[in-house]
């Protein structure tokens, strides 16, 4: 079981690997939508392949496959806190609040929104890891932690729904 698990998070870190080096390949022109956006699209792939690794870790739970469950969410959930403290934390000082009328501006106010709820999905996602892999001493652990693994299931998809709002509003 322990080997499956490993196969398939091996699988999911290959895909995205592979959605790396084929952005990045010589050939490639910077942007794949638009040309000069490169580090917004490519981290928008990442995001997109990452909430779809989560739903497969979803169906592995609902499966009994509760170690390959615990192995590709712990994958995945590690890549999200990487790709938000290196694309998306600094991405947030173009979207400074300097007076409560700068919300007034669709691409500021969906940024915090989005930003918001993302910082509760990586924390929540983050106690889960440290929680199923035993490295959260037992007094913090929660009790009804399925319950919170659907709501940071839920959440990575509103944030991952917000994005494209926000990419859209920052963008276009």
């Amino acid at each position: 079981m322990a080997k499956t698990a490993l196969g398939l998070g091996l699988a999911l870190a290959a895909l995205t690997a592979l959605t790396v080096l084929g952005l990045f390949s010589p050939g490639m022109k910077p942007g794949f939508i638009t040309p000069d956006l490169f580090v917004s699209q490519f981290n928008l792939a990442l995001q997109i392949l990452l909430v779809l690794g989560l739903t497969v870790g979803a169906w592995l739970a609902r499966s009994g496959r509760i170690e390959a469950h615990r192995v590709n969410q712990t994958i995945w959930v590690l890549v999200n806190a990487a790709l938000v403290f290196c694309m998306m934390l600094p991405a947030m000082w173009d979207a400074k609040i300097t007076q409560p009328s700068d919300l007034a501006d669709p691409r500021i106010a969906f940024s915090w929104i989005h930003a918001t709820i993302g910082a509760c999905t990586v924390a929540s996602g983050l106690w889960l890891v440290l929680q199923m892999n035993d490295i959260l001493p037992r007094r913090f652990h929660i009790r009804r932690w399925k319950r919170l693994m659907r709501f940071t299931l839920a959440g990575y998809w509103t944030v991952a729904i917000l994005g494209f709002v926000t990419y859209y509003f920052a963008f276009y």
